[in-house]
């Protein structure tokens, strides 16, 4: 699904051609990111869909999560992830913290490739 950035086989910053080379996907990683995906609902808007954890800046479109410190009911992990200030600029971390959120990360999406052909990646991502 090219969500780990390792998997972005980008041909100008290799030294011969990715394709033949193949992905390097994790296939078990894969599955537990899909199997995620329930907790990450998405609804029509007058502009096109939101989806739960995705932002966007003027710099680009991000995908955001927590990471929180307790076990959580997936009840309680689908009602973590839909608070509004985790899409912010910079997260109020104290707020967060009274939630059990220990840290929130940040990777942007990136896309590979031109027309038709192209591939969707994220970058690594980044403590924000």
């Amino acid at each position: 699904m090219r969500w780990d950035p390792v998997e972005a086989r980008r041909y100008a910053l290799m030294d011969q051609d990715p394709g033949p080379i193949g992905s390097r996907t994790v296939w078990m990683a894969n599955l537990l990111a899909y199997r995620a995906l329930a907790l990450l609902p998405s609804a029509p808007r007058r502009n096109g869909l939101a989806t739960t954890g995705w932002s966007e800046h003027e710099d680009g479109q991000f995908f955001t999560w927590p990471l929180w410190t307790h076990p959580a009911c997936p009840d309680t992990v689908r009602s973590l992830l839909l608070l509004p200030v985790l899409c912010s600029r910079a997260p109020d971390r104290p707020a967060l913290r009274a939630r059990g959120i220990d840290a929130v990360f940040r990777a942007r999406r990136i896309k590979v490739g031109t027309g038709a052909n192209y591939k969707v990646n994220f970058s690594p991502a980044r403590e924000v």
